[in-house]
């Protein structure tokens, strides 16, 4: 089985406003409704797009738990979250004006997690996984949530045995480090972030992973925008580079490539196959005006606009 774990998850109330979003301008809104928030739940909406069987848990806030479950089981997702009394969904703001130059995003923090809560919800995941389970952790915690709790929920986990992917950043990325998951996805900021190195270019990337000492990650992947992504695996180094597409919302874009990304390990697939099928269900996702979601037969034609460069 494969479980998308989203310890924040959210409602994202996406926002269509005419013309260009304007400082101090009347901007009227044309359109506006709810989508599934949060990164996790954004790698299930992918892997149930393939009809590839998933469960998504974290934690949920009671109030506003019912709609969020509805928008999931809307996408053919399995919603098993701990469910938090007297606490609520958090809400983002995604907004979107005509000039298709990326979306503006305003987020909440998120409700706090008792000790005891964090306990009962390790306790029961952790008796449900197999070693041949597949566990998505996609998405900081809410920042009420300590990176050390963060580090020990993520080390009993890896301790059953199930192949660990992470997609986390700052200081939760790096006690996700100290317990060496299968595969982490840092944007080059954040791996720049992660080594204390500034980084600026593909090659100071390179540069940078071959002086670290992250070897014991099997898959190190780093995504560089619209110049695409690094994978670093096994002493080998690829460069894939997305096509060109009209972007309409780019929220959600590096959950859907996260997506593809669990598909294609859990399908076995080679690793230049892996790169480019996750770049074209990424690029897909940015043509959709939702916050989460792609289309499968238009990533199938992206896919040959997919390149890939083998640089070791």
């Amino acid at each position: 089985m494969i479980y998308s774990v989203t310890l924040n998850p959210a409602i994202d109330r996406i926002i269509h406003v005419t013309d260009e979003l304007t400082r101090g301008k009347n901007n009227h809104i044309s359109e506006s409704y709810g989508d599934i928030g949060g990164k996790g739940t954004h790698v299930s909406v992918v892997l149930s797009c393939l009809d590839t069987p998933n469960r998504a848990t974290g934690f949920i806030g009671e109030n506003g738990k019912e709609e969020l479950y509805s928008l999931l089981m809307d996408r053919k997702v399995n919603p098993e979250f701990f469910v938090l009394p007297n606490r609520a969904v958090r809400q983002n703001y995604v907004i979107m004006d005509e000039t298709h130059s990326g979306s503006f995003m305003i987020t909440q923090t998120g409700p706090s997690i008792t000790p005891n809560e964090l306990e009962q919800f390790t306790t029961d995941f952790t008796s449900r996984l197999v070693p041949d389970d597949i566990v998505v952790f996609a998405g900081n915690p809410s920042r009420l949530m300590t990176p050390n709790d963060y580090g020990s929920l993520l080390k009993k986990v890896k301790e059953t045995g199930v192949r660990l992917i992470v997609d986390a950043s700052g200081d939760y990325l790096k006690k996700a480090i100290e317990i060496a998951p299968t595969l982490i996805k840092p944007n080059q900021y954040e791996f720049g972030e992660l080594t204390q190195k500034k980084i600026t270019s593909i090659e100071d990337t390179i540069e940078v992973m071959e002086k670290s000492n992250l070897s014991k990650i099997d898959y190190i992947i780093v995504s560089l925008g619209k110049k695409g992504s690094l994978l670093f695996h096994d002493g080998s180094i690829d460069h894939v580079i997305p096509p060109k597409v009209k972007t309409v919302n780019d929220t959600g874009c590096g959950d859907a490539f996260v997506g593809g990304i669990v598909y294609a390990l859990y399908k076995n697939f080679t690793v230049e196959d892996m790169l480019t099928f996750a770049t074209s269900v990424s690029a897909s996702k940015a043509m959709q005006p939702t916050s989460s979601g792609f289309v499968p037969e238009e990533a199938r034609l992206l896919r040959e606009q997919v390149t890939l460069e083998k640089i070791k």
